[in-house]
């Protein structure tokens, strides 16, 4: 668990990350080691989901033997899927991060939504719906590493 309090806002106790996988960690479906360092020391600290469609078949492979959950997308309505993923935490705090159009209802839904602008660039949609904005994975998972940062962010 990840506790912080917003001067402003409400603590967090945040106890899931649900990550979007292609375009956020892995780019063209490769998921690089600096990232997969970061998820393995997350996993101390939340539980850790994977939600993707799998554009290039590869998350099972490149995750393997990472602590973490992977959820491949079933149905066509991607968007509103991603976000439903979400409503099986129950009360429990989550954080998302993604970048797509799909990933919009999820970040907005999630207790913080995490906005990566990465290579692959980001939606606006997705921009909106955010808390934060960062311009890729490493700064996303390490601001969950020091929370200050998100104080440092959020603070009103």
């Amino acid at each position: 668990m990840i506790e912080v309090s917003i001067p402003g806002q409400s603590h967090l106790s945040l106890e899931v990350l649900v990550l979007d996988y292609n375009g956020t960690l892995a780019l063209d479906g490769v998921l690089p080691d600096p990232v997969k360092e970061k998820i393995i020391f997350l996993a101390n600290l939340l539980e850790i989901h994977i939600i993707t469609s799998d554009t290039f078949g590869s998350v099972a492979r490149q995750c393997e033997g990472l602590p973490v959950r992977i959820n491949v997308l079933a149905t066509n309505d991607h968007v509103r899927e991603k976000a439903g993923y979400l409503t099986q935490f129950g009360e429990r705090m989550v954080v998302a991060i993604g970048n797509g159009a799909n990933d919009e209802l999820m970040l907005q839904k999630a207790n913080l939504g995490i906005l990566v602008l990465g290579t692959e660039g980001c939606s606006t949609r997705a921009l909106t719906a955010s808390d934060i904005i960062v311009k890729d994975i490493i700064d996303a998972l390490d601001l969950l590493l020091n929370p200050q940062r998100l104080i440092a962010t959020l603070r009103c």
